[in-house]
């Protein structure tokens, strides 16, 4: 709608997890390379959590094109999907690595040795990447846990990177033997002001856009900041509907007012997103 207007070749500020659009800042780098290290290490078990819109779901995606590319690394992703009782949960898992299900769950429980064992073997770790990990249910958790007594005297035989919101910990209160056994434990906050205006530009630039200075004054920076407190998916939204505002009504550099307006509206039609709440 507004590409054009703006010299960009595609919208900036789409909220879909695109690895080209994944803003590198220090924490992202941090966390990117924990997790790779917990998987490189075979440690078993490793957490990432961070609130709603920080970009864990981006993390994920670039864990699994970094695993995928890797011969020594079989990774099965598992995006949150609801999973109420360890049979569906093994199952699930076994699916997602390529091996089809049996019928019970001890059949599948065998089913999955004899993989690990084979994938040890073959000098392969494989690695179950679990996205919106705050939505396993308290059964399924001990599965999770259990999966770490897959081992040699030398080796885990593979290794569980879960993400979750912030409520994780809260939730895994009652499960001593889980909380045991994180080895490696990441954590994603949100962006300074400064990183904001880094993301934001970064985006503007691999849209084939210029300099953030032609696009945003620093006054609707700072108030960006203050309205969406640094969550990059609210600042996605936020962002674009100020592109759009701008668009239709002629202007090409974001100000103080044009932020205003367009928090007014997007409260008005409650269309902000989670961070996202009308000032006073």
């Amino acid at each position: 709608m507004y590409e054009e207007f703006y010299g960009l070749r595609e919208t900036p500020f789409s909220v879909q997890p695109d690895p080209r659009y994944a803003y590198p800042s220090v924490e992202h780098k941090v966390a990117l390379a924990k997790m790779r290290y917990a998987v490189d290490q075979k440690r078993g078990l490793a957490i990432l959590t961070g609130p709603i819109g920080i970009g864990k779901t981006t993390i994920a995606n670039s864990l699994q094109m970094t695993w995928d590319s890797d011969p020594t690394k079989t990774v099965a992703f598992l995006p949150g999907a609801p999973v109420r009782t360890p049979g569906q949960f093994l199952r699930l898992m076994l699916e997602s690595f390529g091996i089809t299900a049996l019928r019970t769950e001890a059949q599948n429980r065998g089913e999955l040795e004899r993989f690990l064992l084979d994938e040890y073997q073959a000098n392969r770790h494989p690695v179950l990447l679990l996205d919106e990990g705050q939505n396993v249910a308290s059964r399924v958790i001990d599965a999770i846990s259990d999966l770490t007594n897959f081992q040699t005297s030398q080796t885990k035989l593979i290794t569980v990177v879960m993400l979750a919101q912030d409520n994780l910990p809260k939730k895994l209160e009652r499960h001593d033997a889980f909380r045991s056994r994180i080895a490696v434990v990441g954590r994603l906050d949100p962006l300074s002001p400064e990183e904001m205006r880094d993301m934001i530009a970064f985006r503007i630039t691999t849209a084939g856009g210029g300099p953030i200075e032609t696009y945003f004054e620093d006054g609707a920076l700072a108030d960006a900041h203050a309205i969406t407190k640094g969550i990059p998916r609210d600042i996605c939204v936020l962002c674009d509907a100020l592109f759009v505002n701008g668009y239709v009504r002629d202007q090409r550099l974001m100000n103080s007012a044009l932020v205003q307006r367009t928090l007014s509206e997007m409260s008005r039609e409650k269309k902000w997103p989670v961070q996202i709440k009308p000032t006073k």
